[in-house]
């Protein structure tokens, strides 16, 4: 599988930092922010190939930062990630354009079978 540059955008420091180390392996360069707002400055400054948005931000849901995404990056892949079920919210999200939307806690091996198809 070729290297991806990944964004993973999640408040919860240790289940990012959980992710960080997998794609780490996986050979990929994953890139952390713990806010939408942040996500956004990455995506301004930066070039990825996908990003893992959680739907429960502090500053915003996952949805908006999906679409303030969009913005700069309108072919990027993103995934939503939850760890409740919030059917309004990952409806919205599927309406910004969201791959899909991912339950927490999240199989390594599924995730990258998903990164794989990108």
């Amino acid at each position: 599988m070729t290297s991806l540059r990944i964004l993973i955008v999640d408040d919860d420091e240790d289940f990012a930092d959980g992710l960080m180390e997998v794609f780490e392996l996986d050979g990929h360069y994953p890139v952390m922010t713990h806010n939408g707002k942040d996500a956004i400055s990455a995506i301004e400054g930066g070039v990825f190939d996908v990003a893992l948005i959680d739907i429960g931000l502090p500053d915003m849901n996952g949805a908006e930062c999906l679409r303030a995404i969009r913005e700069f990056r309108p072919d990027l892949p993103c995934f939503l990630l939850t760890g409740y079920s919030a059917e309004d919210v990952a409806n919205q999200g599927i309406e910004a354009g969201a791959m899909e939307i991912l339950t927490k806690p999240i199989d390594p091996d599924t995730l990258s079978r998903r990164l794989a198809a990108i």
